[in-house]
This record gives structure tokens, C-alpha cells and sequence, in this order.
């Protein structure tokens, strides 16, 4: 992997995985894809049947990571990526019921409310919504109080750089 200080830490991606196989998930969308190596982890974990979604506001995936989205679908994942502001583009999906959402995009207040509002909209009931940098970024730890105010339940694990990653399940 490519080393990058805005890529999630190999260990995240990881965990999300063993998360997406022990619950048995079967629908996953990240926003925040960046290069899309904690995209590959998951969706390596998805089963069969399994539908993915990535979005992000640029494409910067490597090509490597381009075609595992393609690869995917041989093995009967479906995956997508769709370019654009997730604050839009997640109301698409209102009526879907994702059974995890991973989010690590933009990291300030103005944008993380309204993201998470739209967000908490996606996800089934008894779903999990994850955000990475929510120990070391003010306005990620901030939302994650906020959200732990309206009734989630909220899982605070340290990373290996120390960013932190936050599970919301309401």
C-alpha cells in the first residue's frame, strides 16, 4: 500500500472487514473513498449476493483498486463508485438500508452534521455507521458525542496513529 497520511490505517480496513463477516453484512457504502484500499478490504469481506457503494467527492482510487471494483463483480459482489458531494448524493439511497456505513470524508462541523444527518438515514435499523479520525480530529469527536446524545450507542476504539474509530449503532 501506498503510504499516505490521509488513507486509513491498514488495521481499520481490517476491522471493517471482520465487522462486515461477523454481522454478516451484505450491503456496505463508504464515503470518503480516497484510493480505495479500505474499499478492497471490504469488499473482499462481502459474501456472494453482497452490494457495495463508494463515494467520494474525487476519483482517486489506484487502478489497482479501480479494477478490484470490477473483479468483484465476478465473484456476485456489486460494487459502485459514484463522484460527487455524499451530502447529495446519499439521499439516493434513503430506501436502501445499508447494514454498514463507513465514513472518513471531509472532517469539518460544517460538513459532518448534514452528512450525518443524510447518513443515519441510509442505515438499516441496528445497522452500524463507522467514523475513522474521531479520536485526534475536534470536529469528528464533537459529531460523535452529538450523536451519542439521540440514542446511539457509540464504540470508541484507538487506532494505531492514534486517529480513532468510532462505532454509532442506534
Amino acid at each position: 500500500m501506498i503510504d499516505n497520511e490521509w488513507n486509513s490505517e491498514p488495521q481499520v480496513g481490517k476491522f471493517l472487514a471482520s465487522l462486515i463477516d461477523c454481522s454478516k453484512a451484505r450491503s456496505v457504502i463508504e464515503v470518503g473513498v480516497f484510493m480505495g484500499y479500505t474499499s478492497r478490504a471490504m469488499i473482499e469481506a462481502l459474501p456472494k449476493g453482497s452490494h457495495f457503494v463508494g463515494i467520494d467527492i474525487e476519483d482517486l482510487r489506484t487502478e489497482e483498486n479501480k479494477a478490484f471494483y470490477e473483479a468483484a463483480a465476478k465473484r456476485g459482489v456489486v460494487c459502485e463508485f459514484i463522484k460527487g458531494d455524499s451530502k447529495h448524493l446519499l439521499k439516493q439511497f434513503d430506501k436502501h438500508g445499508f447494514d454498514i456505513a463507513f465514513i472518513d470524508s471531509a472532517h469539518y462541523w460544517q460538513h459532518i452534521l448534514p452528512e450525518f444527518k443524510v447518513a443515519e438515514k441510509v442505515i438499516k435499523k441496528g445497522g452500524i455507521i463507522a467514523y475513522h479520525d474521531s479520536i485526534h480530529i475536534e470536529d469528528v469527536a464533537k459529531l460523535m458525542k452529538y450523536a451519542a446524545s439521540f440514542g446511539y450507542n457509540k464504540v470508541d476504539i484507538n487506532t494505531p496513529e492514534g486517529r480513532g474509530l468510532t462505532l454509532l449503532q442506534k
